[in-house]
């Protein structure tokens, strides 16, 4: 079981780095613009937020855990 939560972050630890790295190796490169970069990693941090703003607003201190 150890295995499989070893390799669920590996792969969510890769996607971080690569939805970024991905579109800064494009530019870097050449073949896309700074608008279309700023454009991906604007809806990446805006991801983010959304992520933090679901984590926060799920309370497990609340009130479902006097039942």
């Amino acid at each position: 079981m150890n295995s499989w939560v070893n390799a669920s972050k590996f792969f969510t630890g890769a996607s971080t780095v690569g939805s970024i790295a991905i579109p800064a190796i494009l530019k870097h490169a050449g073949i896309i613009g700074w608008g279309a970069l700023a454009m991906e990693l604007s809806s990446f941090f805006i991801f983010v937020i959304a992520i933090m703003c679901y984590m926060s607003m799920y309370d497990e201190d609340g009130y479902s855990s006097m039942i």
